[in-house]
C-alpha cells in the first residue's frame, strides 16, 4: 500500500509579494487562514480580495500610462510650435 501525499499548494500569481504587502493585518490573518484550512484548493488569484487589488491595481497603473503619454503628446506639440 502506498502512502497517501497530500497534493502540492496551488501556485502564487507572479505579483503575489505586492499583493500580499497591502493587505490589512485582518487580511493577512485570513489569508493564512484560509491556506490552514483549504490547503491545496486554495487559490489566492480566485479569492474575492485579489481580484479587488488586482483590478485597482490595472486601473492605477493604466492612469499612469495614460498621464505619461498625454504628458508627452503635449510636450511634443508645444515643441513643434
Amino acid at each position: 500500500m502506498e502512502k497517501y501525499t497530500p497534493p502540492k499548494p496551488a501556485a502564487l500569481p507572479a505579483d503575489f509579494d505586492e499583493f500580499y504587502a497591502s493587505l490589512s493585518p485582518q487580511e493577512r490573518e485570513l489569508h493564512q487562514l484560509a491556506i490552514d484550512k483549504l490547503q491545496s484548493s486554495y487559490f489566492v488569484q480566485w479569492t474575492h480580495f485579489y481580484k479587488k487589488w488586482k483590478k485597482a491595481h490595472a486601473c492605477e497603473a493604466t492612469a499612469t500610462t495614460t498621464a505619461t503619454t498625454t504628458a508627452t503628446i503635449t510636450t511634443a506639440t508645444t515643441k513643434k510650435t
